[in-house]
């Protein structure tokens, strides 16, 4: 039997298995169950298990004996991480491998005194970091819309800006349209409000510590308009209202542990602190000329925020003062400040070309969208700058290794660290892409 043979037998008794799985979850509410329960009296037992090997979310069937219908009874562990468990029937499991399992043992537990059974053999854990499609497609002329709907027939326009809620479900940003919805399960995708009465051109979004505030910034192209509006959880995040006028505003932050919001003013480089007591604005520092459009983010640990320059093409670094509760004047970190191109690097050695979004990981590297550099670049802690993903400089639309895969002016990016996944708002290519790293 050939290689390609092989293969298509193996996801052939797959999928046929996961259908038999799934029929026999289902039955009409008034017909008798006749699924089989777990008999506490009678061993459990795991004859095999297929594949043996894949990274996380390989579709793995584990096949034995006396697993009973019910989900909430049992528990399947590779290598000692739990993995998620979609079906059983009976004389089978089916899980989905969970993100950086390691090679180990394959493990069910069952009941309540709990009975444990291993498999012969470990599975083995592989990985390889790729780029891959959520979400979006447009047609063979590249046209799209925005449709709702599941994920696999929803439809993007300009996906610009990301930001998770506790839940890890996804609201994005779509330039001049307004904010769409993906639920955790990444299963379907909803619109939460459209532009216009004044919110016109959201740019970023911000949770405050609790998550039942959303802060919504709007570059309204004037001294006088709508710059920071607010969304809140008792209308499902589909309302806002206004909070800050003024400015011209097109990036802003909560502080992650403060709740603090900093906001900017593109008129003349300024950072402001909104005093949410008091309902005012206070000015803390200006990082540059007029005409500065830049956005605020702060890592994780609120110890410090990068202020992102889109078009000035330089990052700079300020730090969070706990006491006083407010961004000290910021230094400049790495890029060339007015110096458009790409080059990885040391700090100022580096250049981009109109950075964006950026998401940080597990250990403060910043992982920025370089729009017009086509490609996602990483930013050590101390400054170092390297590609970490796409084709510098060569735009289009490529699934793939990390190297090989390709964006359109990626803009916004967040960071999964349970699962070691990134999202992308890929703009151009109009659709949502995963950068799986483990």
């Amino acid at each position: 039997m050939n290689t390609n043979t092989a293969c298509e037998l193996k996801w052939g008794m797959l999928c046929a298995a996961l259908i038999f799985l799934l029929l026999g979850a289902c039955s009409d509410k008034d017909a008798i169950d006749t699924r089989p329960s777990y008999d506490p009296s009678k061993p459990v037992t795991i004859s095999r298990f297929a594949p043996d090997s894949g990274g996380v979310n390989t579709q793995m069937i584990i096949y034995g004996s006396n697993f009973g219908s019910d989900t909430s009874q049992i528990k399947v562990y590779i290598n000692g991480h739990l993995a998620r468990l979609i079906g059983v029937n009976g004389t089978a499991l089916y899980v989905l491998v969970p993100s950086k399992a390691g090679t180990g043992e394959v493990k069910v537990v069952i009941g309540n005194p709990a009975k444990e059974v291993v498999a012969a053999g470990p599975f083995k854990y592989i990985f390889l970091p790729s780029v891959s499609t959520l979400a979006g497609f447009t047609d063979k002329d590249g046209r799209t819309a925005i449709v709702d709907g599941p994920i696999e027939k929803a439809q993007f326009e300009e996906p610009y800006w990301l930001c998770f809620d506790e839940k890890k479900n996804i609201y994005v940003l779509e330039e001049f349209r307004g904010m769409r919805f993906i639920d955790a399960d990444k299963t379907q995708v909803s619109t939460r409000f459209r532009t216009g009465n004044g919110l016109d051109r959201p740019r970023t979004l911000s949770f405050n510590t609790t998550y039942d505030t959303l802060y919504i910034t709007n570059d309204q192209g004037s001294w006088t308009g709508l710059s920071t509006a607010v969304a809140t959880k008792a209308d499902n995040f589909t309302r806002w209202t206004s909070l800050i006028y003024s400015l011209q505003t097109n990036g802003g932050a909560a502080q992650p542990q403060t709740g603090d919001y900093f906001y900017n003013s593109y008129s003349n480089g300024a950072i402001f602190k909104w005093d949410r007591v008091a309902k005012v604005s206070k000015e803390l520092f200006r990082i540059g000329d007029v005409s500065w459009e830049f956005n605020i983010q702060f890592a994780p640990s609120g110890d410090f925020a990068y202020i992102v320059v889109v078009n000035q093409h330089y990052i700079l670094k300020a730090n969070f003062n706990r006491e006083t509760r407010q961004l000290e004047t910021p230094v400049h970190f790495v890029g060339g400040r007015r110096s458009a191109g790409y080059q990885d690097g040391v700090g100022i050695d580096a250049r981009f070309d109109q950075p964006h979004q950026g998401a940080f990981d597990e250990n403060d590297n910043f992982y920025v969208c370089d729009i017009f550099n086509h490609c996602i670049r990483k930013i050590t802690p101390e400054g170092v700058v390297s590609t970490f993903a796409g084709r510098p400089r060569t735009y289009g639309y490529a699934d793939g290794a990390l190297r090989d895969a390709q964006f359109d002016r990626p803009m916004g990016i967040i960071y999964d660290k349970e699962s070691g996944t990134f999202y992308v708002a890929d703009q151009k290519n109009r659709r949502i892409r995963i950068i799986s790293t483990e």
